[in-house]
């Protein structure tokens, strides 16, 4: 994993994991600024049971993976601890719509869904209640919750966030789209189109580049010129871009 990780793009509040990057529109308020010393100790208990949850299931994944009695894939998110757990803590449940993508176990855990239901989904039962058992191992949802199932293309569920952000100030509902990837998905056109589609409507979306430098096919350091990957952006108006260090969840 890379030092940093994490970045944010669209109207509400960005975040990001592996690297630094992140967007935000600047028509919304002011980001709230979190400190190790300010933070209830109760709350601190919370974020240390979930990060220690989440790192159990995410070592243990493998396992099943290797004796052939479930998990087909599985994406380690390691690293990505500080965003993930972020994520997780600002998406509010039946105002906010999450697009996970296959990295986000934490992020899902700890938007609510139990190590229960992360299982189910690993080795594909048919009560998992992301899909029952017919998605991939890794693509964690839960779609009464809108935490919304996504596909494997790479950044594509970009454009279902924005779509949604845009019925969301259609109909004058509360609460924001939440779109988070790799830091590949700035190689593909989704992203832009998305994000365009976005700054311009000035929709209530946030867009989180969890940048661990890894890439799909080729490392980070061949596909952008930028060596944050949300700096591919800076020319978009309504557009906030916020670095933040993804391994530490005060930061992010």
């Amino acid at each position: 994993m890379s030092k940093k990780a994490g970045s944010k793009s669209g109207k509400k509040v960005n975040k990001k994991s592996t690297g630094k990057n992140a967007v935000k529109n600047t028509t919304k308020k002011k980001v709230t600024r979190y400190s190790l010393k300010e933070t209830d100790k109760s709350v601190l208990k919370t974020w240390f049971s979930l990060m220690s949850l989440g790192r159990m299931l995410d070592e243990r994944a493998p396992n099943y993976l290797k004796q052939a009695i479930g998990w087909s894939y599985h994406a380690p998110y390691a690293g990505h601890d500080g965003i993930q757990l972020a994520i997780g803590q600002l998406f509010s449940l039946n105002e906010d719509h999450l697009f996970p993508y296959y990295r986000d176990m934490l992020t899902c855990l700890s938007a609510g869904l139990t190590a229960e239901e992360i299982i189910l989904n690993g080795i594909s039962k048919g009560t998992d209640v992301a899909s029952g058992g017919r998605h991939m191992s890794n693509h964690f949802a839960k779609p009464e919750w809108n935490i919304h199932n996504v596909s494997s293309c790479t950044g594509n569920h970009t454009l279902h966030a924005v779509g949604v952000a845009r019925a969301i100030k259609r109909y004058n509902h509360n609460g924001c789209a939440i779109s988070s990837q790799g830091e590949s998905s700035t190689s593909e056109g989704y992203c832009y189109e998305a994000i365009n589609g976005a700054t311009c409507e000035k929709l209530p979306v946030i867009f989180v580049f969890q940048d661990n430098g890894y890439g799909i096919s080729v490392p980070k350091c061949d596909q952008t010129a930028n060596e944050f990957c949300a700096d591919n952006f800076t020319g978009f108006l309504n557009l906030k871009i916020i670095h933040c260090d993804g391994t530490d969840v005060i930061d992010s």
